[in-house]
């Protein structure tokens, strides 16, 4: 099928985007490097070369380098379908209308870091080896559902507040990115986050994985419906965060001390001991001492619970030795690893 295509040489390319002409060809193959470098064309105040062409070249294959970094595109660039058989550099340029790239094929290098995508940016069903978004920005959508890659790099790239990036079905060896600069834009899909968390541990962003994890569990448990799932959902969150989050075990422990130190104080369940000065009174940081002490499963000198009460202490020394045991397992997750 590639033999009977029609083919147009680059320079033809070149001479329409010097003339402001649509570069329109669908079903063609171009010959020779489309290289924008030595075009006559009108620069913008960021020395970018204005291209006012529509590029639309479909379902062709541009047998050359094609060499359009440093661009400003103030038309539509549509290579839906194209084969770049070399390297395709798009670094440092302004995409103003929609970028589209959907079912493209990059056999040699894919470049759009620095790439400013103002509008769509649509790379589903492509395919790559690896391409380099490092330091782009991206206004709306940046979509790469079904595409298939072997390195993904997102490194520093900036999504602003209402863009989003799909990853749904992305087929990839790895991303190179920070948790948070993707956590606020991207849509919940359960195989997407557990994906990008294999995909942290696989490269050692164990901070990163546990965030993504976190954020998973959140979503997860936002869209349960049934009660019972909820309900442990809730008490996972509450008790460690998931697994991931120590900090919670330990405001939950300190928590429930407090709440035990306004029952014994508020009910006035404490007594001296015999072996307390005589005359001595419970104060408030006596109930929290006696509090702490039960937690963590020892008894308390000189200060009593009256009877009646005794089924409190028990209940706060199970609490504590379980939230105990919890925060050892959650640390241990966390730290030794």
């Amino acid at each position: 099928m590639v033999d009977n295509l029609l083919m147009i040489r680059a320079e033809e390319v070149h001479k329409r985007l010097e003339e402001g002409r649509p570069v329109e060809y669908e079903n063609v193959i171009i010959y020779g490097d489309l290289d924008l470098h030595d075009l006559d064309l009108p620069l913008d105040r960021d020395m970018r070369k204005i291209v006012r062409s529509i590029i639309k070249i479909e379902y062709s294959v541009i047998k050359g380098n094609a060499f359009f970094d440093r661009c400003a595109f103030q038309g539509l660039v549509d290579f839906d379908g194209t084969v770049f058989s070399q390297a395709a550099n798009f670094s440092d340029s302004n995409f103003q209308e929609d970028a589209g790239f959907s079912l493209a094929q990059f056999q040699g290098e894919a470049n759009f870091s620095r790439a400013h995508f103002a509008t769509e940016a649509n790379f589903s069903r492509a395919r790559f080896n690896d391409a380099d978004f490092g330091r782009a920005r991206f206004q709306r959508s940046f979509h790469l559902s079904n595409a298939k890659v072997y390195t993904l790099r997102l490194s520093d790239a900036i999504f602003e507040e209402h863009s989003s990036i799909h990853l749904k079905d992305l087929n990839y060896n790895r991303i190179a990115v920070r948790w948070n600069s993707i956590r606020s834009n991207l849509p919940y899909n359960g195989s997407v986050y557990l994906t990008l968390i294999k995909n942290f541990r696989n490269l050692e962003q164990f901070e990163d994985e546990d965030c993504c994890y976190y954020q998973y569990r959140r979503e997860k448990q936002a869209r349960t419906t049934k009660a019972f799932p909820r309900l442990v959902d809730k008490l996972a969150w509450l008790s460690c965060g998931y697994g991931v989050r120590p900090s919670h075990t330990m405001l939950l422990s300190l928590a429930l001390i407090i709440l035990f130190t306004a029952i014994y104080w508020g009910g006035h369940a404490l007594q001296p001991s015999a072996s307390a000065d005589p005359g001595s009174i419970i104060t408030l940081s006596d109930a929290f001492y006696f509090s702490s002490m039960w937690f963590l499963g020892r008894a308390p000198q000189n200060i009593c619970i009256i009877e009646g009460f005794e089924f409190l202490t028990v209940f706060e020394t199970l609490l504590g030795w379980l939230l105990m045991a919890l925060f050892l397992i959650t640390m241990s997750k966390v730290m030794l690893r």
